[in-house]
This record gives structure tokens, C-alpha cells and sequence, in this order.
């Protein structure tokens, strides 16, 4: 039996055959094949294929890629983002769809990783037009240098540069140039700095500017400074606006400049004068923008620093006229010419005073500016009309006041009738306004005072 055994080859091959099948559950049990994850940075080959055809492309989504792959558990430790090369052939770029295969190589421990796969298995490339264009270099100050110093001239080396991108990020530059802060300086700065982008507002274009490239890194600058004087700019504003309006002041972001030259010369000049020829508001109806050019009213050998704008833009204000009623008390109106045997009483006790003039400028007024005054000199005892002067004003206007009476009568002394107190204190009362709708709105009896509102002069009814 035992020779038997020993003899037979059929049971040598299948005793050989149960070795490995139990080798194989073991190492399977105690050292499984197991599935990790890397994440290995996407590659990108054949750029040039679109670059001959004028084209730049763009990869949507991460650059990276996930890498699964299978290893035994014993040897996973051994494993390295590095071990893998992911990358894509955009010769194989599908122009339908803009995809293309991701493909992965093993370049270390092949012989341990058992296979390897791309999660997605294909990658999104988006192409657009590539586009070159030339830009003029523009040297901008910001701040300004020291008292009594100004920019006198600037300059730039190169003139200008070209800027290499996709189509719609180039589109959406308008200016390319320097910015330099000359705050407190004293002297000529000479340096260089890193070209900056600029949108149609004159903001500095940052986002998505990583794919345009410019073909100089840094430009030379040269920018002097020297002595200046600040100039006060004085406008004279002439002409009447239409019917119904009225100049309101003007209005310009410039209001000084820097102006440079030999010292007797500065020392000649102290403003600025824009005449009344150029400022004309003769029957404006609406605000009126008016561009002025400096350089014309400057004196003989007077120039504008480089940092001025020579021409601003002056705003002429026009407002439409409106009307408001002020409700007068007597202790609102002044009296000349008193008696002091008499009592002077207004009848009715409140009158409507109508005034003309722009808005905001009647919300502010107060009565007591208008410094209303009534003549009494000469009235006897007994019933007279009365008449309302004021203040001369060219900013306001009086349309006119209701009809009053004014009340002569003898003054009785408070020991002799203690209650008449009394009853004339009910007639101080606060004043108050109202607004008008339309100067329409004054009724038959009111009176225009055209003669005696616009004078000093206080005028009598006998």
C-alpha cells in the first residue's frame, strides 16, 4: 500500500494541485486584493495642435484626476500619488462634445498594482478663439505730492504692449498701464512696476486674467515733480433762466488746480476765472453741462501741472420755481411808528403770506428772515388797511398776502380793566406752513405787493 502510494504520480499532481488551492485561500484570507483611490494632477499633451489653429482652450472642472486601483493589502502602504501619470492628448479632442479620453500610466510598482482606472474616464475642454492686441501704455498718479509740489510730466518705457488670451477675456480689458502714488512726494520717481488691466469703468480687471499673457513683465517710469501753486477756479455764471425756473448755483468735481511755471509768473496769478460768456443759462429749463477748457484762461506763461485734467465739466443747476403759504401772527410782523396811546390790532389775526422760489430753499426759510414790517406812523383812532414791506431778497420772491385791517384803538391801562391781558394774549400764537399747489391757489383778495416787497422802505395807506 505504502509503495503504492508512493508511486502514483496522478496523486503526486493532485496532492501538488490541494498545496496551492490551500496556499491560495490562505494568502487570500490573510492578505486580500483591496481597491484604493489617488489623486494625481491632470497633464495635458499636443497644446500646439491648437495653437496653430488660433485657438486657446479651457479645462472645466478640477485639475486633477481620481486614480482607482487594485492592490494586495500587504503592499498598500507602498503606494504613491506618484506611482501614476494621468494625462490627456488633445489630438484626440472630440469637437462635437469638447471631450477627451483620460488616460492613465503605472510608472512605479507595476508589478504590485494589480490594474488602474481614471474616475471620469474622460475630460470636458472648452476652446475659444485665441486673439493678440496691442495696447497703449497709460501712465496714471494717484494722491497728490507735497504742499506747493505738482506732477509736471510722466513717461514710460515701452510705449506700449501686446496681450496674448482668450477672446473674451481680452475683450473685456479697455486700458493697460501704470497707477503710481506720488502722495507726499517731493521729488522725480523713477522705477518700474507690473502693467495693470483696466475695464471700461477705469477698475483694475483681476478675475480670470490668469490666462492672458503679457509680453513684457515689468515698465520703466519716470514721473517729475516740482514746484507748483494751487489755483482756486472762480465761475462767473450769467443769462436768466426761463419762466418758471431759476438758476440754483453750479456744481464741478474741480475746484482747484495745480498750475506751474517761472516763479514771477506764479507769483502774478491767484485763480482761475471761467467769464460769464461761457457760463450763460438764458432759458434753461433743465441743469446745463457746460465742458470747459482751462488751458484757455490761463495767463502767459502759466501751464497745468501734467497731473490736471485740462478739461472739467461744469454743471449748471436749474430748478423748477414752486409756491408755499406761510401763515403769519402778529407777533411775526414789526411795527414802525407806534403810539404808545394806542393799541394797533390786525384783523383778521392770521394772514396768508404767498411766496415764490425753488424748493428746498423755501422748506428752510423761517419768517423771522423775511424781517416783515408794518407802518403804523400817523393811523388814528379807528379802522385802516394795511400794508406789509420786507426784506429785499433775490432769492425769493412775495406773490402776495390776504387783505388785513389794522385796529386803532386807545390803550387801556391794566389797573384800569385788568382782564383786556387776557384777551390779547389769545392773539400770539405760533406761525405755520403750508404748501401751495399752485400759485393758483391765491383767491380774489389777495394782495401783490410788487411796489412795496422788494424795497427797504417801509410804505403807508393813510
Amino acid at each position: 500500500m505504502k509503495d503504492r502510494l508512493l508511486n502514483n504520480p496522478g496523486l503526486k499532481i493532485l496532492s501538488i494541485f490541494l498545496a496551492f488551492f490551500v496556499w491560495l485561500v490562505v494568502m487570500n484570507i490573510s492578505n486580500p486584493e483591496v481597491t484604493r483611490m489617488k489623486e494625481v494632477p491632470l497633464e495635458i499633451e499636443n497644446e500646439q495642435i491648437l495653437l496653430l489653429a488660433n485657438r486657446t482652450y479651457e479645462l472645466n472642472g478640477k485639475s486633477t484626476v481620481t486614480v482607482t486601483y487594485s492592490v494586495r493589502a500587504r503592499d498598500e502602504y507602498k503606494i504613491r500619488a506618484t506611482d501614476f501619470r494621468a494625462y490627456i492628448d488633445l489630438a484626440e479632442l472630440y469637437d462635437v462634445t469638447g471631450s477627451v479620453q483620460i488616460k492613465i500610466d503605472v510608472i512605479n510598482n507595476k508589478e504590485i498594482i494589480l490594474d488602474a482606472a481614471a474616475r471620469p474616464g474622460v475630460a470636458s475642454i472648452q476652446t475659444e478663439e485665441l486673439q493678440k492686441k496691442r495696447f497703449e501704455l497709460e501712465l496714471k498718479t494717484s494722491g497728490e505730492p507735497a504742499d506747493d509740489y505738482a506732477v509736471i510730466a510722466t513717461s514710460c518705457e515701452p510705449r506700449y504692449v501686446y496681450l496674448e488670451g482668450p477672446a473674451s477675456q481680452v475683450g473685456l480689458i479697455s486700458t493697460v498701464g501704470l497707477n503710481i502714488d506720488v502722495t507726499g512726494k517731493t521729488e522725480d520717481l523713477i522705477d518700474k512696476a507690473k502693467p495693470e488691466f483696466y475695464n471700461a469703468n477705469d477698475n483694475t480687471v483681476t478675475s480670470t486674467m490668469d490666462r492672458v499673457k503679457v509680453d513684457v513683465s515689468e515698465v520703466n517710469y519716470v514721473i517729475n515733480i516740482s514746484k507748483a501753486k494751487r489755483l482756486n477756479i472762480d465761475f462767473e455764471v450769467s443769462g436768466t433762466a426761463a419762466e418758471g425756473f431759476q438758476y440754483a448755483g453750479v456744481e464741478s468735481r474741480v475746484r482747484t488746480v495745480s498750475v506751474i511755471g517761472l516763479k514771477t509768473n506764479l507769483a502774478a496769478v491767484t485763480k482761475i476765472t471761467i467769464p460769464a460768456s461761457v457760463l450763460n443759462v438764458d432759458g434753461a429749463v433743465a441743469d446745463k453741462e457746460v465742458q470747459v477748457d482751462l488751458r484757455k484762461y490761463l495767463s502767459d506763461g502759466v501751464e497745468l501741472a501734467k497731473s490736471e485734467n485740462a478739461v472739467i465739466v461744469v454743471r449748471l443747476k436749474v430748478e423748477p420755481l414752486v409756491t408755499k403759504v406761510f401763515r403769519l401772527q402778529e407777533s411775526d410782523i414789526m411795527k414802525t411808528g407806534a403810539l404808545n396811546a394806542y393799541e394797533y390790532r390786525i384783523k383778521p389775526r392770521q394772514i396768508e403770506l404767498t411766496m415764490k422760489g425753488i424748493g428746498e430753499d423755501l422748506d428752510s426759510l423761517l419768517v423771522s428772515d423775511l424781517e416783515i414790517n408794518m407802518d403804523v406812523s400817523g393811523m388814528g383812532l379807528g379802522t385802516h388797511k394795511g400794508i406789509l414791506t420786507f426784506k429785499r431778497n433775490d432769492v425769493f420772491t412775495v406773490i402776495g398776502y390776504t387783505d388785513f385791517e389794522i385796529e386803532v384803538v386807545e390803550r387801556i391801562e391794566p389797573d384800569l380793566e385788568p382782564t383786556s391781558d387776557a384777551a390779547d394774549d389769545d392773539s400770539q400764537t405760533v406761525f405755520s406752513t403750508v404748501e401751495s399747489e399752485s400759485p393758483e391757489t391765491e383767491n380774489s383778495a389777495s394782495r401783490s405787493p410788487e411796489a412795496e416787497t422788494n424795497t427797504n422802505t417801509d410804505t403807508t395807506e393813510e
